[in-house]
């Protein structure tokens, strides 16, 4: 199947691998609408497409109500939505003794409720047009990870809300596709950039990691060809298949191993 010619909408699209999918589904032929609450960064954006295709929207996607004006602006300038990429989010380091309420509220309205917001709002298009809703989640939407409890309830719940969803629209021609990464360097040309939430942090901002890391590059192409396909779930890199199942046939052995290399980053 072919993308060409769709109005595909990407949330988050300022950061790293919000980039790349934007630069990705130009390529392939899509217009695409980017939003992001960092009007600068959506500048720079726009002055790096050179296809003419990427146009950016500033959102606060944890409003519910200006998502709703955005997409019917989206809509009246350039047609109905075909294809929604929530990929915005936000992490923090700090174990659930540690993190502060505050920041567990924030990671939750950006992560989660922010994805909802934007999936509500799009949600008639995507219905009448057989679209497809794109769900950036983690290999924390299906196992632990230590100092990450905010985030990795928020990737919990993503799946939960997105795979009903899924059961939901399926007869309407809706597809749901799930994507779980390992480690995407998201932050490798800004490594100094920082979240505008107090107590949280930008994903990819991690000074340890577990295996491989993945260029935004790579990983957007990935998502770009299983949303083509329409595929249901995504699993990005060789430590999230090994996590997939390691989590399921061996639990223990999972949590010991993320113990151990995950408990570093809040050590250095």
């Amino acid at each position: 199947m072919s993308i060409r010619d769709e109005h595909a909408v990407v949330t988050g699209a300022a950061g790293g691998l919000g980039r790349a999918l934007c630069f990705e589904l130009a390529k392939a032929g899509a217009r695409v609408s980017a939003l992001d609450i960092d009007e600068a960064a959506l500048r720079s954006l726009a002055n790096a497409d050179d296809s003419g295709r990427v146009r950016g929207h500033r959102l606060d996607i944890t409003d519910a109500a200006a998502c709703d004006d955005v997409f019917e602006r989206l809509r009246a300038e350039h047609g109905p939505v075909d294809l929604l990429i929530n990929n915005a989010g936000i992490t923090h380091f700090s174990t659930v003794a540690d993190v502060a309420l505050e920041t567990i509220s924030q990671v939750m309205a950006v992560n989660f409720t922010g994805a909802v917001n934007c999936t509500k709002a799009a949600l008639p298009d995507l219905l009448a047009r057989r679209g497809q809703v794109v769900v950036m989640s983690s290999v924390a939407g299906f196992a632990p990870l230590f100092g990450r409890c905010a985030y990795s309830a928020s990737k919990h719940a993503l799946h939960g809300f997105f795979e009903t969803l899924r059961s939901e629209v399926a007869e309407h021609g809706v597809n749901v596709l799930i994507v779980c990464p390992s480690f995407v360097d998201s932050q490798r040309d800004h490594p100094e950039a920082g979240s505008p939430y107090a107590g949280a942090a930008r994903p990819g901002s991690a000074r340890a990691t577990v295996g491989e890391v993945i260029s935004p590059e790579s990983a957007a192409q990935q998502v770009v060809a299983a949303a083509a396909a329409r595929r249901r779930q995504l699993l990005v890199g060789r430590v999230a298949k090994q996590s997939y199942w390691v989590r399921r046939l061996y639990p223990r052995l999972y949590d010991a191993i993320m113990l151990r290399r995950a408990r570093h980053e809040l050590e250095t």
